[in-house]
């Protein structure tokens, strides 16, 4: 399975907090969204707890490197 691990900007909403987001894509065309977590490694352990017996294919992005992905195209 596809997992995206990203961290969100929500500072720039009134009261908004920055948190990490994981999207799971499955053979089946599906996905799901989990949030609110406060590190990447907190996403990670989770999504892990709820797929154990699944081979998962990673891919962690901050913030930081977004911009800097998006300062290249």
């Amino acid at each position: 399975m596809e997992v995206m691990i990203y961290e969100m900007d929500y500072s720039v909403s009134p009261g908004g907090i920055n948190c990490w987001e994981a999207d799971v894509y499955t053979s089946l065309g599906r996905s799901s969204n989990y949030s609110d977590f406060k590190t990447a490694g907190q996403a990670l352990d989770y999504v892990i707890s709820r797929y154990p017996k699944d081979r998962l294919e990673i891919t962690v992005t901050s913030l930081e490197a977004y911009h800097l992905e998006m300062e290249e195209a």
